[in-house]
């Protein structure tokens, strides 16, 4: 199976692991949940103990990312219940034939009238990461806070928020909220001219990729141009 075209495709994704498909939503679906609720569950699916200082590490070493990612979730506060709200949504939309309950030691996936039940756990959870990942292109990070509240969850998010404020100053952008999905397909409207209805229906797979790909053809373009207008020692754009 050619993965790349499989997830330009937007197909539904296997995942064999938990002898279930994930589907690629589309941005249409992600904006029934609007952008903020949509990363502050992506954040946390996606936490890794690795984002923390040796230090923070040493009690966490027989816990696996799961591991915390179920014992942040299970904390019993209205933050934390907002958040879980989040992760469960995110949760419904890579598996909307399934019914979702979050265990102590298992994200359950069961179909509405079949017996079987399918699991993410911690043996399974790092090879669905991955997938995750791929599936909404997440090389690139947003400025949301996260703050799930909690003893354990609390020490995490601390050490987390310090990371999300570095982001932010790189970014340049401390003080204004951006909704990227939605930046992404104004410019791709505009720019190529397309009807913004359409590129709703593209998944952020989908949406990214043709992003990136325009950015590199005004960039080729514009060293064209300035090649026809005599300049000199260019530097040679990515065709």
């Amino acid at each position: 199976m050619d993965s790349e075209l499989t997830f330009l495709s937007g197909n539904d994704i296997p995942f064999l692991k938990a002898g279930v498909v994930i589907h690629q939503p589309t941005i249409k679906e992600i904006g029934y949940l609007g952008e903020d609720a949509f990363f502050t569950g992506c954040e946390l699916i996606n936490f890794s103990k690795n984002m923390l200082a040796e230090e923070d590490k040493i009690n966490l070493e027989d816990k696996s990312n799961f591991d915390i990612l179920i014992a942040i979730l299970r904390e019993h506060n209205a933050v934390m219940q907002k958040n879980r709200n989040c992760v469960e949504m995110v949760l419904a939309l890579l598996f909307p034939e399934y019914r979702i309950t979050l265990t102590q030691k298992a994200i359950v996936l069961q179909k509405n009238g079949e017996v079987e039940k399918h699991s993410i756990d911690r043996d399974n959870f790092e090879d669905f990461k991955i997938i995750f990942n791929k599936i909404f292109s997440f090389k690139k990070d947003d400025t949301k806070e996260y703050n799930p509240g909690g003893d354990l969850a609390k020490k995490l998010a601390e050490k987390f928020n310090k990371r999300k404020q570095v982001l932010a100053q790189v970014k340049n952008d401390k003080n204004k909220k951006i909704s990227i999905l939605n930046r992404y397909v104004s410019i791709l409207a505009v720019g190529e001219k397309k009807d913004m209805n359409e590129l709703l229906k593209y998944t952020v797979y989908q949406l990214y990729d043709e992003y990136d790909r325009f950015q590199l053809k005004m960039a080729y373009d514009i060293n064209i141009k300035a090649k026809l207008a005599g300049a000199k020692d260019l530097k040679e754009a990515e065709d």
